[in-house]
């Protein structure tokens, strides 16, 4: 969203009392339209969220050796003891933390990746051999070359009308005045965490090209930081790329049990007791998810 439209969700929310993006669109479309919006909502960000916890598990098992199951059932415990704390603001505060984490452990291995490949221009002449595609923004096999990624990259700020957990966010803040900065922000730490998360992909390539024959290439980043990093920074890896996947579950999860509070069974809505209960119902469920693929 544009800052001007988050302004003006930001006061809509604020004078509606709306604490739930279903409830913000019940406000004109009625009760009905509440009730499938927060269908909508645990449908697809209960998929969302289990797809974090299977993230972090793969962390776990590639760095401790623990079991595949066990890490999606601590991850989610990790979550709902600080949700039935806190509820949003304990994500609020938690995702702040976590954020800074992620982007300090993204930007420190993908420095030493790219050190270990011989620099910056080592590792371009290194993947050339290796694919020349990978170092040509308009390969042949691609008729419209970078364009289209550079267009899905501007435009992704469109996808976040889609997702609940982070429009919560701007009803959220303590003023709409703070709209601007919290943009700001966002866009600094999106372009940083992409960038360094594309460099270590690529490194991976470089130095461990085993991945791709029969690998897994999404615990590449766990790979990399064991192969390269002293076991306490090994530590920080996984402190970074765990708090980013839970970072993600419980604002969905939370999303997930006040819809349902709030706009499915609405005559709860006051309820603190039943607001836990849906909290843990909906973390069952993304258990569930998770453990089933």
């Amino acid at each position: 969203m544009g800052t001007a439209s988050d302004r003006v969700f930001r006061k809509i929310s604020a004078q509606t009392d709306a604490e739930t993006f279903s409830s913000f669109l019940g406000e004109k479309g009625g009760r009905a339209i509440a009730a499938v919006s927060g269908i909508i909502t645990i449908a697809f960000l209960g998929a969302y969220a289990a797809a974090q916890l299977v993230a972090g598990s793969k962390a776990l098992n590639v760095i401790f050796g623990w079991n595949y199951y066990f890490g999606i059932v601590l991850g989610a415990f990790i979550v709902v003891i600080y949700c039935f704390s806190g509820g949003i603001r304990a994500s609020i505060w938690t995702d702040a933390a976590q954020g800074i984490l992620m982007v300090g452990s993204l930007l420190l291995l993908s420095v030493v990746a790219v050190a270990s490949c011989g620099g910056p221009v080592s590792l371009s002449q290194k993947l050339g051999v290796i694919d020349p595609a990978l170092v040509n923004l308009n390969p042949p096999s691609l008729a419209w070359g970078v364009l289209p990624f550079a267009i899905g990259w501007l435009a992704n700020g469109l996808g976040v009308v889609g997702q609940p957990h982070i429009m919560v966010r701007a009803m959220a803040i303590d003023s709409e005045d703070n709209i601007n900065l919290a943009n700001n922000l966002k866009s600094i730490c999106f372009g940083v965490n992409s960038l360094a998360a594309t460099t270590i992909g690529l490194t991976g390539r470089v130095l461990m090209p085993e991945l791709m024959s029969g690998g897994d290439p999404e615990v590449a980043l766990p790979y990399l930081a064991l192969k390269l990093l002293p076991v306490g920074l090994v530590g920080v890896m996984l402190a970074g790329l765990f708090a980013g996947t839970i970072s993600t579950a419980d604002s969905q999860i939370l999303s997930c049990s006040a819809t349902l509070g709030r706009d499915i069974f609405y005559a709860t809505a006051n309820s603190y007791t039943l607001a836990k209960l849906w909290t843990l119902l909906v973390t069952i469920l993304v258990v569930a998810i998770a453990i089933s693929n």
